[in-house]
Formats: C-alpha cells, sequence, structure tokens
C-alpha cells in the first residue's frame, strides 16, 4: 500500500493504493457483499498486499451499525502475527449507497492506529451490498494520523492474481474475463446478475429426509459421498449422471454451462419441455435439490474455457479445504476442445483426479478417459495423443453433433462413468466394494464402449475386433465396454517427447504446481489437448 504514515506534515499521499489478491475479493463478495448491512472483517498481508481475510461473523450488528468481536479479532490477529501476517484494513458493509467511512468508523480507526506502532495506514473499504442495492460496490478509503489528528483519503484499488496484477483505473470491460464491471470514482461496481457464479444455493439448514439412503447404505461409503465435490464443466448429456450422483449421496456441486434447454435436446438430453429458455445449471441445481436437500450447489452459466484458472482453482482450493470436503473430481463433458484442454491441464496442476466422456457420431460407440494422481499413470493428453495431431496439427475441425443418438446410448455412458466415479471416490476408503477397485482398474484408463455391432464399418474401429479376437462372438453383440492399458507419453514408450501436459513421467503427481498456462493463446494451441464432439 503507498499511503504512508505521517505525523509531522500535512502533506497528503498522491492516489493511495489498495492491493489485494483475487482471493481476497472473492471472499469479501462472497460473505459481506452477499449479506445485509452491516456486516465486516479484517484484512491482513505481508508487505504490501492484502492476502488474507477473516470475516467477524460474531460481531455485534443492527441496521445501521456495526461494531467488531474484538476478542474473537484479537484472536485472529494473534494467529496472523505468528504467521507474519500484519493487520492492514477493516472491511465492513454501509446500508443503501452510503459509501464513505462513518465519524464512528473514523474514531475507531484513530484508535486503532495509535495502539499499532507499525501501522503506516489503516485502510476503510467500504462495500455496498448486493441485498441492499442489487450491486457488489468496494470504495476504498484509507486512514492515516496527522499529528493528534486523522485525515481520510480516497485509494484506487489494485487486484493480483497469481500471473499478472489487475490495476482497476479507467473504463474496464472485465475483471479477469469472468467479473463484468466498471471501474467508477475508482471503485469495483459488480452487478447482482453477473455474481450469479457465486451464490450457492441457500439451503444450508436443509438435511436429506430421513431414511432416503437406508436401501443403500451398504451399496457406498455415505460419509465419503456426502464429503465428494464434482465439479462438472458441461451438464446436458451429463445431466442425468449428475442426478444419479446426489442419489449416491454426493452433496456438492459446481455446475458450469453456458448453454439453455431448447426442444431439440429433448430426445437426446434429461430435459423437459418446461425448462425450454432456462439455464442449463439452474434446471439440474433444482432436480439435485429435489432429490437430495442437504445438497450444496454453485453453478455458472458460462464455458467452462472462459472462467480464468485463479477463480477456479480458488473455488475449488476453498471448497477442497473445507471440512466436509474430502476429495475433488473435475468432470470435462463438453464438446469443446478449450474446456476439455482446461480439465486436464487444471486436474495435473491441482492434483486432483478428473473424468471425461464423450459419445461418438450418432452414439454408435463412446469414450470415458479418467486420471487420479498416484494410481493412474497416463492424462488425457497421453492417451488421446493421436487425436491431438488431428485437431492441433492436421487443423481438424470436428462437425459431429448429437443428431441420430439414441438416448440409450447417452443412459449407458452416464452408468459406466458413473461406476468410474465410485471407484475414484472410494479409492483408499477400504469400502468392501469399491475400496480396492481403482486399484485393480491401474493403467485401464481408457474405456470404449461399443453400442454398434457393425462399428468397425460404421465408424471404421478396429478396436474391438482386437480385443475380442479369438473370442466366442456368439456370445457378443454390443453394449460391451473395454478397458484399454495407457502408457504415459514419453520415448521409452515409443513417442518422439515427453508429453507437453504431465512430462510423460508415469507419476501425474510430477505435473503438481509445474503447469505454466492452463489456457494457452491460440497461436500455441498445437501445445495442449483435445477432445471429441458429442460429450455427456
Amino acid at each position: 500500500m503507498t499511503a504512508k504514515k505521517d505525523t509531522t506534515t500535512n502533506q497528503t499521499p498522491t492516489t493511495p493504493v489498495l492491493k489485494m489478491t483475487l482471493q481476497v475479493l472473492l471472499k469479501v463478495i462472497s460473505t459481506i457483499g452477499c449479506q445485509k448491512a452491516e456486516t465486516g472483517g479484517i484484512l491482513g498481508g505481508k508487505d504490501d498486499v492484502i492476502t488474507h481475510y477473516h470475516p467477524d461473523s460474531t460481531g455485534s450488528t443492527s441496521r445501521v451499525t456495526y461494531s467488531p468481536d474484538v476478542e474473537v479479532v484479537n484472536k485472529q490477529l494473534y494467529r496472523w502475527n505468528n504467521s507474519l501476517v500484519r493487520l492492514r484494513s477493516f472491511v465492513h458493509s454501509h446500508p443503501r449507497k452510503n459509501n464513505k467511512p462513518s465519524g464512528g468508523d473514523l474514531v475507531y480507526a484513530k484508535q486503532i492506529l495509535n495502539h499499532i506502532d507499525d501501522l503506516e495506514c489503516l485502510w476503510l473499504p467500504i462495500v455496498n451490498t448486493i441485498p441492499d442495492t442489487g450491486v457488489f460496490t468496494l470504495t476504498p478509503w484509507v486512514v492515516r494520523l496527522v499529528g493528534d489528528n486523522v485525515e481520510l483519503a480516497r485509494g484506487q484499488i489494485e487486484i493480483e492474481s497469481e500471473e499478472s496484477i489487475f490495476e482497476l483505473t479507467g473504463e474496464l470491460v472485465s475483471l479477469m474475463n469472468l467479473i463484468p464491471c466498471k471501474v467508477a470514482m475508482d471503485s469495483i461496481e459488480l452487478n447482482s446478475d453477473d455474481l450469479d457464479w457465486l451464490n450457492e444455493e441457500d439451503i444450508a439448514e436443509e438435511t436429506h429426509p430421513t431414511g432416503m439412503f437406508d436401501r443403500v447404505k451398504e451399496a457406498y461409503d455415505l460419509e465419503r459421498m456426502s464429503q465428494t465435490l464434482i465439479v462438472a464443466g458441461g451438464t446436458g448429456g451429463s445431466a442425468e449422471w449428475l442426478e444419479h450422483m446426489a442419489r449416491c449421496g454426493v452433496e456438492q456441486f459446481y455446475l458450469i454451462d453456458p448453454d439453455t434447454v431448447s426442444v431439440t435436446n429433448m430426445g437426446t438430453q434429461q430435459t423437459y419441455l418446461k425448462d425450454v429458455g432456462r439455464p442449463k445449471v439452474d434446471c439440474i441445481a433444482e432436480r439435485i435439490k429435489e432429490i437430495n436437500p442437504s445438497a450444496k450447489v454453485l453453478k455458472t452459466q458460462r464455458k467452462l474455457e472462459d472462467i480464468p484458472y485463479e477463480i477456479l482453482r480458488e473455488l475449488i482450493i476453498e471448497k477442497s479445504a473445507h471440512p466436509r470436503s474430502h476429495q475433488t473430481i473435475l468432470c470435462g463433458f463438453t464438446d469443446n476442445f478449450d474446456a476439455q484442454a482446461q480439465v486436464n491441464l487444471i486436474a495435473l496442476q491441482l492434483g486432483i483426479p478428473s473424468l471425461c466422456a464423450q459419445l461418438y457420431r450418432e452414439g454408435r460407440a463412446a469414450e470415458i478417459t479418467f486420471t487420479y494422481p498416484g494410481v493412474t499413470p497416463a492424462c488425457h493428453r497421453c492417451m488421446l495423443s493421436p487425436r491431438y495431431k488431428y485437431y492441433l496439427e492436421g487443423g481438424y475441425e470436428n462437425d459431429v453433433t448429437s443428431h441420430g443418438t439414441p438416448i440409450f446410448a447417452t443412459a449407458i455412458l452416464n452408468a459406466i462413468k458413473g461406476y468410474i466415479a465410485l471407484a475414484m471416490i472410494h479409492h483408499g476408503s477400504g469400502h468392501k466394494r469399491w475400496g480396492n477397485t481403482l486399484e485393480r482398474i491401474e493403467n485401464r484408463s481408457l474405456v470404449q464402449i461399443r453400442l454398434d455391432p457393425d462399428i468397425s464399418n460404421t465408424l471404421g474401429m478396429p478396436t474391438f475386433d482386437k480385443v475380442f479376437k479369438g473370442a466366442n462372438t456368439e456370445q457378443l453383440f454390443f453394449g460391451e465396454p473395454v478397458w484399454i492399458p495407457q502408457e504415459p507419453e514419453c520415448p521409452e514408450t515409443g513417442y518422439p517427447k515427453h508429453c507437453p501436459d504431465c512430462g510423460g513421467t508415469g507419476d501425474l503427481r510430477d505435473a503438481i504446481g509445474t503447469i505454466k498456462d492452463t489456457k494457452l493463446p491460440v497461436e500455441t494451441k498445437n501445445e495442449n489437448v483435445a477432445t471429441m464432439k458429442g460429450a455427456v
């Protein structure tokens, strides 16, 4: 922060700057910004960047006043001090559109500045909340001591991400390409419609009906299921699968899909005419809640590839760190090349399991790929290496749609990927049925399902003829999944170079924290992954 404490002169620093990380901003939006005034919290950091936020959930509030819970706040400051994190700011909300610190705020700020010798200034950003105004606004103010008096100055805001710093000055079309916003008088202003992706469904106090899982309590480890987070990029063909995961006891979902329900979806997806024109994520969120009221659903009507890595990382990591979260499965169920590429890279970067699925033309076959760090040796790019060449080197443009696809092709694919998800969720649990299933699968992380007995002719796929060669074909027709062993892409396995995504070491954990960019520019797209259309 550029503002300095000056006890000898009346000189005012020019354009004081409040620096904070994007993660801190998101937490302020999702707590103070989504509650009625007055609420608040403390901000801390190292050097001049605010990196820590602690909401004051036990403070004393009324319709027009907020007083911190001093005992709780001091305990938090003590913990921060032990980690070399220092108090930098009190942030709180004001009712209506009052965006300036009150006289009481300044008195409180003066007391703090007088008692903390090394605190050069205290930031007092004021929030106007969505429930009060329909808009989230953060206006930065800084307080300094000048002799025996306090001086209040308006500042600017600088948001820092892992990759670069975004200074919010002048007109800004979007923040990190996700949060549509504008800067007015050096403050952040976000419309409530632009923050739907932050609003978790308000069902915190509800529980699932008594007896709901009585018949399946031995089929799954229900506690483990409830502690699993499913992040689903694409909710069209996967709608049935998502509902079934809720029926299995999964209680935490992030739904990401830009599309709305259309009449043409009726024949290929689990959709209903009453929902035509509505966002798919809204429809699935409602049905998940109808199945299990305990479920927590976060949703965004956007393309997965349009959401910056910093945002996804914050959502995934914060949720995974939640006391009720055991693990996360990142899913790629879209028909978009860039989105599927991003799933692979984010999963590698964060070291989390991933699951991707797609149907082939006319639903004549289906494909599932999955990764689990420490178990499966190949990433999605390793498994689909020949396909990348078609997309990235050969300029392939996919024209496959859901035309001609029977609804049962989607249902079969959803069922198989459901079984795989159960193996991933229960891995290492000791569950009598699922605990060692993933270990037994080992490196067979590419699954293809024959849904047409003549697939070698209709799609030119020789896989099943090779696998079933020598078998009694009188007992085979269609519907068979084959589990194909996969190896990492590297010279030792016959490739000219190591996989650009996972490094080809055979241990996906080696890639954690090594991915420089999870969404490379178009001109360097030949360094990333591809997949087929028709995904579910």
